[in-house]
């Protein structure tokens, strides 16, 4: 058991769990090698909405797309808003979002399907990416948790969607936390600070004020909230790695002063 950095011929490498593996998904958190983006967004940038060149980012997705052994057409991506609005994606929504930003599902941060084929999609560069995988019901999701995501509740709630859409029972559930920004480079406002505090039994260690401001540790705070709703410690495994200290291997927001790409945290059904 543990995580994988599982690298390819033509570059492109993600990160998976072995746990949700192991269990059947297919699923992970790219890096940023194998694209062809050139500049802040070298290489393989596989956002729409960043201001990169857009023949350039469908060239990536594409290449991500052939690695997995499916279409692009299969990409279906949600249009994230920081907030805690969750979809149910079935075949009718396979492909939003693919090749347009415009046409991505919008006013989401979190998706959830039981059909094969659907590649769910979000977009990181420092926000928690969390995936999520039902074996006894075969249904997944994948969630991006930034800070007011996570203020939100909303890894919470879409363990709660994923009950309440397929039946899923969190002992039969399986999730990884993805690479993110580690605490110590993700500084806050008092009242974010304040709302991630007021999370139900949050240990005070995860938010802190040090040298004049606030850091939270939003890996932690997402394991706190999946055990929380549920499910098993030994049913979810996290990330170790600073997206924010390794520029060659990932985008990061914060580090790069906006102007950066997008790593993927993706998931599809076996």
């Amino acid at each position: 058991m543990g995580l994988a950095w599982i690298e390819h011929d033509n570059g492109i490498a993600w990160e998976e769990s072995s746990i949700l593996h192991e269990a059947g998904l297919c699923h992970g958190v790219t890096g940023r090698d194998g694209g062809v983006s050139q500049g802040v967004y070298q290489s393989l940038n596989l956002s729409l909405s960043v201001g990169d060149d857009i023949l350039a980012v469908l060239e990536n997705r594409r290449r991500l797309c052939e690695t997995l052994g499916v279409s692009i057409n299969q990409i279906t991506a949600v249009q994230q808003g920081h907030g805690n609005h969750i979809i149910v994606a079935g075949q009718h929504e396979c492909g939003c979002g693919a090749g347009s930003a415009y046409d991505a599902i919008p006013h989401a941060d979190a998706a959830l399907t039981n059909c094969k084929g659907v590649v769910l999609l979000v977009q990181v560069a420092d926000a928690v990416p969390v995936i999520l995988f039902d074996y006894q019901q075969n249904a997944c999701a994948v969630i991006h948790a930034g800070m007011y995501n996570t203020a939100a509740k909303i890894t919470a709630k879409t363990v709660q969607a994923m009950e309440f859409v397929y039946g899923s029972q969190p002992q039969h559930m399986m999730a990884y936390i993805g690479p993110s920004i580690c605490s110590h480079h993700l500084t806050m406002s008092r009242n974010v600070a304040e709302k991630l505090l007021s999370i139900s039994d949050m240990k005070p260690a995860w938010v802190q004020y040090k040298h004049g401001v606030f850091m939270a540790d939003l890996r932690a705070i997402q394991y706190h909230m999946l055990c929380q709703s549920g499910l098993q410690p030994s049913h979810i495994e996290v990330s170790r790695q600073c997206v924010f200290e390794h520029p060659q291997r990932f985008f990061s927001y914060r580090r790069d002063n906006s102007y950066t790409g997008r790593m993927a945290a993706f998931a599809m059904l076996p």
